[in-house]
């Protein structure tokens, strides 16, 4: 034990004599281990934060489909499908996309059904029920427009006439990505706002409480509604990890051309010692180290430089990703948009993806150093000395 505490302080000693080459190359393991932890520590925050939102999607959503574009579905089919077998509850949604031409920004307008705020699980700043003209607007909309609580949002409808909202409040959600370029009015204003007839929703949500009779219950729907198009909850969550994958692989392909570098230097160093190793390796041979000193000498003077990359890549992936909201990262991964949520991710770190980064970095640089440091460490020290 005090032999392996001694190698140890030595190695630490010998690491901070030649600090400069030490830190050059863990500066440029934590930058390796930097880029791909962070790809992996925000593809995984998103989709919990993807998981998270579906849990207040309905099981199923009706769509209406002509010449492969959306259409509203009228509203008598609600009570045709309540009265289906395994259906608990059928709503029609008001809502749709209102592009604003002074900031460039795409806001999401919906019609609130009456329940919104306990359904969504929403902190909102206003408790009342909304009237002609008011509105709850998202802190992302209150922000690009430069408004507050009790200012007018002014709008158009889709005739193109001025409509101004007073704004009743603000909210938070759970799910700050799907709430911050939100703006919920009454069922009546959204009407006149997207151009809705009376009677017709832009979709229908179904809730079925057993997950097996989703696709039978979906069946029955096209019976009566053969141009209709059904997205289950379980299609959005495979739709979005697909997204998120790809996205993420093809910035891992990216990073790969840095991990290759690193493998060149790996190699290079395992070519073979520098002169001064080879003498340093030589004097402690001379004076009476063992071969398998030397090697275990030179495996934790490696392992320190690899460590110290690694953690500090670690530690400076979590904090970008984590703490200060993936910029860069996020807008790759997630999309571009002009209003965008600055909330940080959910924190989560996956040890088993960590122990595997951390195998294919530390790992190769440590064995890469075994066999130019068996072959000098074998040598004769005298040889050694008149070589160099």
């Amino acid at each position: 034990m005090r032999r392996f505490l001694y190698l140890w302080e030595y190695a630490i000693r010998s690491f901070w004599r030649k600090k400069g080459k030490n830190l050059g190359l863990s500066l440029f393991l934590s930058l390796i281990v930097f880029v791909f932890t962070g790809i992996e520590f925000t593809q995984r925050a998103y989709l919990l934060e993807t998981e998270r939102a579906l849990h207040y999607q309905p099981d199923l959503i009706v769509q209406r489909v002509l010449a492969g574009r959306q259409l509203p579905v009228s509203g008598r089919y609600i009570d045709r499908i309540r009265e289906l077998i395994g259906v608990s509850e059928v709503k029609g949604r008001v809502w749709g996309y209102y592009f604003d031409p002074f900031t460039g920004a795409n806001y999401t307008l919906l019609g609130d059904p009456g329940d919104l705020v306990q359904s969504w699980q929403l902190v909102t700043t206003y408790s009342g029920t909304l009237g002609p003209k008011e509105a709850l607007v998202g802190e992302g909309v209150l922000r690009i427009r430069r408004l507050r609580v009790g200012d007018y949002l002014n709008l158009r409808s889709w005739q193109g006439r001025p409509i101004t909202l007073k704004i009743k409040g603000t909210f938070r959600s759970p799910v700050s990505l799907w709430t911050y370029d939100l703006i919920v009015v009454s069922e009546a204003t959204a009407r006149e706002i997207l151009g809705l007839p009376q009677g017709e929703y832009w979709d229908l949500a179904v809730w079925i409480p057993n997950e097996l009779e989703v696709p039978k219950v979906g069946e029955k729907i096209l019976r009566f509604l053969p141009e209709g198009r059904l997205v289950a909850r379980s299609q959005l969550w495979r739709t979005y990890g697909a997204a998120f994958g790809f996205r993420s692989g093809l910035l891992m392909a990216l990073a790969a051309f840095v991990m290759l570098a690193f493998i060149i230097i790996a190699y290079e160093k395992a070519s073979g010692l520098s002169r001064e190793e080879q003498y340093e390796i030589a004097v402690l041979k001379a004076v009476g180290w063992l071969t398998r000193d030397v090697i275990w000498l030179k495996m934790f003077q490696n392992l320190l430089v690899s460590l110290l990359g690694f953690v500090v890549g670690v530690v400076a992936s979590y904090y970008h990703v984590f703490i200060w909201g993936a910029p860069g990262i996020k807008r790759l991964l997630a999309g571009w948009s002009v209003i965008y949520p600055p909330h940080p991710l959910p924190a989560h770190l996956d040890l088993g993806k960590v122990l595997a980064f951390l195998f294919f970095t530390v790992v190769p640089f440590l064995a890469a150093s075994i066999v130019p440091v068996w072959r000098s460490a074998i040598r004769d020290p005298e040889e050694v000395f008149r070589s160099l």
